[in-house]
């Protein structure tokens, strides 16, 4: 497989060393550029955005902190995934950045292995919900944004939706629902638009919330 090029953007130098020498210490990841601000990461994904796979975000930058930097980058569309990191964070800010598109959370005292696996599994299915984020979720402590409930969604598109929560690409729901890739994705956009959701951890959520899927804590736990 190609390797995963991963941005890192911290505004601590040390950490941006040692995280990148943990990486790349892994054959199949590749740090293509490192920033110390949101700024640099725009800047350098308007330039050539189709070289990142994942972006490792920290939250509190100058110029542009990690939450700005986010929102543009999904404003934009630039087709990176984004893997919010952190040291100092509450659980409602956490659910709010995944709402808002990124693709998981990392605390920056994480294991080492558990980055690496969170970032294959951000670049292969689009996402990473670890055990904690399942237990806020779960515990609908914090879930407050209100969304179009999910009677609102035709019975084909509930059908796909908990296929896409099982982590099927477009072509294995296609192939299981005897239908064409084509049409499974423009159900996925039609899902996404009447959910309000912004990718696929989204989706989970929302079908977690809304009672749609049965999980399992294990499940989402690497």
């Amino acid at each position: 497989m190609q390797k995963i090029k991963v941005a890192i953007a911290d505004d601590e130098f040390l950490f941006i060393e040692g995280l990148k020498m943990i990486l790349e210490q892994d054959v199949d990841l590749e740090v293509v550029f490192t920033s110390t601000n949101g700024k640099d990461v725009i800047d350098r994904l308007s330039v050539d955005g189709q070289a990142t796979h994942i972006v490792l975000l920290d939250l509190e930058m100058p110029l542009k902190d990690g939450v700005d930097t986010l929102l543009e980058i999904i404003e934009k569309e630039y087709p990176v995934k984004v893997i919010i990191l952190s040291s100092h964070y509450n659980d409602g800010m956490i659910i709010k950045l995944l709402d808002e598109g990124a693709s998981g959370f990392l605390a920056k005292n994480e294991n080492p292995d558990v980055v690496i696996q969170t970032i294959k599994e951000v670049y292969k299915k689009g996402f990473h919900i670890n055990h904690y984020i399942l237990q806020l979720i779960r515990n609908r402590k914090i879930f407050s944004k209100k969304k179009i409930v999910g009677s609102e969604l035709s019975k084909r598109e509930i059908e796909i939706l908990k296929l896409i929560c099982e982590e099927h690409t477009n072509k294995e729901i296609a192939d299981r629902l005897k239908l064409s890739a084509r049409t499974v994705e423009g159900h996925r956009q039609n899902i996404l638009e009447k959910t309000q959701c912004k990718n696929t951890v989204g989706l989970v959520i929302y079908a977690i919330e809304h009672q749609l899927i049965d999980v399992h804590i294990s499940k989402y736990n690497g």
